[in-house]
């Protein structure tokens, strides 16, 4: 995995492209097809648009203690190295955009444990939830939870 950051740690890719005009937030189970699949389309979204800088990932403590938690799953561990879990995670947290603690999470979606993606989203002012997680797939506008 490539990652390049400028030296001010913004977030912006050294080519100074601004990726701030689409911000996205990636689902766990995104994540997760990353690393174990390595022909998955995810990495097109990863390598090509994230860390070649047209898009602007945003993450939420909350998410990033997921991932975290489910990387460390023994189910996970037959999968995927703890140096690749391990690589994603600490690039994650150089080169998206981490917004505070979300606080207490209304109720978005049928399954809770979705509600802070679609909160991410909202309070990060990002235009996509990337998923494929059916409990998020049926709203197909996010903002109108808003």
């Amino acid at each position: 995995m490539k990652a390049q950051s400028s030296p001010a740690g913004n977030g912006e890719a050294s080519s100074g492209f601004n990726r701030q005009s689409t911000r996205i937030v990636v689902d766990t189970n995104v994540w997760l097809r990353y690393l174990i699949k390595p022909g998955a389309a995810i990495r097109e979204l990863v390598e090509t648009w994230w860390l070649g800088g047209h898009v602007q990932m945003v993450v939420s403590s909350e998410l990033l203690s997921e991932l975290e938690d489910v990387l460390a799953r023994p189910r996970c561990s037959d999968s995927i190295q703890a140096a690749e879990g391990q690589t994603l995670l600490e690039t994650i947290r150089l080169l998206a955009e981490v917004i505070p603690a979300l606080g207490p999470i209304p109720a978005f979606t049928r399954d809770p444990k979705d509600d802070k993606f679609i909160a991410c989203a909202l309070a990060g002012q990002a235009r996509f939830v990337v998923t494929t997680d059916e409990d998020l797939l049926v709203l197909a506008e996010p903002k109108a939870c808003a």
